[in-house]
C-alpha cells in the first residue's frame, strides 16, 4: 500500500519537474529573443504557439496520468475500504472486486479472503449456538442461569414447564424479586456465599400437588478467577419417589398378605398338636380352615408369579386366532355354579355366534374369568351379572355389567393398583388376593387394548374391554 502511493507520488513530481523545467528553457528563449532586435512579428507568434502547445500537452499528460493513478489505485481501495465498513458492521457476505494481480489486487483478494473466513466462523457459530440451544431446551430438566449481580440471564423449557412460568416476568429481575421457593433462594445464596457446586433434594408444592427435585447449583467461575454467576439444574424425580414409595408398599403388602394365611395355618396347627386332633369335629373344621387358608396361599403366590411374568421386558403373547364368544361361553359355564349358590342370573347377550380376534387364548380367558368372578362376588343374593359381546370393524367391545355394590368415584383411578382394596375386609373374607384386576389391567393392555370402569356406590358396576381384531406386533412376538 504504502510502496505504491510513493510510486505515483515520485511520479507525480518527476512530471511536474519536467514540466517547469520545458517551460522555462521555453520562456528563457522567448525573452532571450525578445531581447534581440533581429526578431520579428512572426517568429515571436511562432514561439507563442509553440510554448501553449507544449504547455497544454503537459498539461493533457498530467490529466491523464492523475486519471490513470486514480482509476488504478484509487478506486480499488475506495472499494476495499467500502467492505471493510460492511465487514465492520456484521455483513460477511460483501466481497469486492478483484480485476488485476497487482497491489491493489493483492488487498482486495485478502479482504475478501478475510470475509470467506469471517462468514465461514459465523456459520460454525451459528451451528454450535443452535445446537447448545437446542440441548439447553431438551435436555429433560430445569435450569435457570444467574448472573453474577443475581440477575436471571436464562430460564429453559423444562424450568417453565416444571414451575409454569412465564419467561419475561423473571429474565433480567433478581431472583429473590421473582423466586417464590424460600429453599430455591437459599441454595443460590449459599453457591454465592461459599463459591462451591451446591446439591440439595427438595420437595416443593405445585398448584395441587408436591414433586421432589434433585438441584444442582454450580458457580460459574471464567478466566482468572473472574466470578460469572451461578447455573442451577432441577432434577424432577417424583416418579423415582413413587415407584419407591410403590415398592415399599408393595413388600409391606405382600408382608401382610402372606403373614395371614401363615399365621392362621400355624395356629390351627399348633392347636391341632396340642390334643385338639383328638376331637374329630374340631380336626375335621380346623383342617378345612387350614386347607382354605393353603389355598388362598397358593393363589396369591400364583397370582405374584403371574404378574412378575407379565410386568417382565420380555412377557410374550401366544398369538392365535381365537374367538371370543366361545371363551366367554366357557368362562360361563365354569362360574355357572358360584352364581347359583348365590342365585344370580347369568345372562349373556351377542348378536353373532363369534367374534374373532387375534390373541392368546389362555390369557384372555383368565381376564375374562376374574372380572366374571368379581361381578360375581360382589353382587348380593338374587342379583344379575350381564356379558354384552359387540363386533366392528376393527375392535370388539365386551362389557361386564352388574348389580352388586358398587365403586366410590374416588376409589375407581386406583382399583388396578396391586393389593389395592375398595373394602379391605369384604375382599379378604372373599378370598381376593388384591392382585386380580392389576393382572387384567397388563393382560389387556399387552393385547393392545384397553379397560375402563363406570360405577356408583350401591348401584353395581360396568367393566368395558375394547380389544383390537389385529395387534402391531414387534419384531420376536408371535
Amino acid at each position: 500500500m504504502i510502496k505504491f502511493r510513493s510510486r505515483a507520488f515520485v511520479a507525480l513530481i518527476s512530471l511536474i519537474v519536467v514540466v517547469l523545467i520545458g517551460l522555462g528553457i521555453l520562456l528563457g528563449q522567448f525573452f532571450k529573443y525578445n531581447f534581440l532586435d533581429a526578431l520579428n512579428n512572426k517568429i515571436k507568434v511562432e514561439i507563442w504557439w509553440v510554448l501553449s502547445a507544449g504547455f497544454g500537452t503537459a498539461v493533457i499528460v498530467t490529466l491523464l496520468l492523475v486519471f490513470k493513478i486514480t482509476t488504478r489505485y484509487t478506486k480499488p481501495i475506495k472499494a476495499a475500504t467500502e467492505v471493510a465498513i460492511e465487514l465492520a458492521h456484521g455483513n460477511y457476505r460483501a466481497r469486492t472486486k478483484v480485476s488485476r494481480l497487482d497491489d491493489t489486487g493483492i488487498l482486495g483478494s485478502s479482504i475478501n479472503m478475510l470475509a470467506e473466513n469471517l462468514q465461514e466462523l459465523t456459520k460454525v457459530r451459528d451451528i454450535q449456538q443452535d445446537r447448545l440451544s437446542a440441548l439447553i431446551e431438551n435436555m429433560g430438566a430445569g435450569l435457570i442461569l444467574i448472573d453474577s449481580r443475581g440477575y436471571i440471564n436464562l430460564v429453559n423449557k423444562g424450568f417453565i414447564d416444571i414451575f409454569h412460568i412465564n419467561p419475561s416476568e423473571y429474565l433480567n429481575k433478581q431472583y429473590y424479586e421473582v423466586v417464590d421457593y424460600e429453599e430455591i433462594c437459599q441454595l443460590i445464596a449459599e453457591v454465592f456465599r461459599t463459591e462451591q457446586k451446591v446439591s440439595k433434594q427438595l420437595h416443593l408444592p405445585l398448584q395441587i400437588e408436591r414433586k421432589y427435585f434433585i438441584v444442582y447449583g454450580v458457580p460459574i467461575i471464567g478466566a482468572n478467577n473472574v466470578w460469572k454467576g451461578v447455573l442451577l439444574v432441577f432434577h424432577d424425580i417424583s416418579e423415582i419417589k413413587k415407584l419407591e414409595q410403590m415398592r415399599k408398599d408393595f413388600v409391606a403388602n405382600v408382608s401382610h398378605e402372606l403373614k395371614t394365611p401363615v399365621t392362621s395355618i400355624k395356629g390351627f396347627t399348633e392347636t391341632l398338636l396340642d390334643g385338639a386332633m383328638n376331637n374329630k369335629e374340631t380336626l375335621q373344621s380346623f383342617l378345612s380352615i387350614i386347607l382354605k387358608e393353603s389355598d388362598r396361599l397358593q393363589t396369591l403366590i400364583q397370582d405374584l408369579l403371574d404378574l412378575s411374568k407379565i410386568e417382565q421386558q420380555g412377557f410374550q403373547l401366544n398369538i392365535q386366532m381365537i374367538n371370543l364368544y366361545s371363551i366367554l361361553q366357557d368362562v360361563l359355564k365354569l362360574l355357572d355354579g358360584k352364581a347359583d349358590t348365590k342365585n344370580i342370573q347369568l345372562e349373556f347377550q351377542s348378536k353373532q355366534n363369534h367374534a374373532y380376534i387375534k390373541g392368546d387364548f389362555d390369557r384372555l380367558k383368565q381376564v375374562f374369568i376374574n372380572l366374571i368372578n368379581n361381578a360375581i362376588t360382589y353382587t348380593p343374593v338374587n342379583g344379575k351379572v350381564s356379558i354384552y359381546l359387540l363386533d366392528s370393524d376393527e375392535m370388539v367391545r365386551i362389557s361386564i355389567k352388574d348389580t352388586g355394590v358398587g365403586i366410590s368415584k374416588e376409589d375407581i383411578p386406583r382399583i388396578f393398583e396391586r393389593f389395592y382394596r375398595v373394602d379391605r375386609a369384604r375382599s379378604r373374607n372373599s378370598g381376593g388376593t388384591g392382585l386380580g384386576l392389576a393382572i387384567v389391567k397388563h393382560l389387556i393392555e399387552a393385547h393392545q387394548g384397553s379397560i375402563s370402569v363406570k360405577s356408583k356406590l350401591g348401584e353395581g358396576s360396568e367393566f368395558i374391554i375394547e380389544l383390537p381384531k389385529e395387534m402391531n406386533l414387534k419384531d420376536g412376538e408371535r
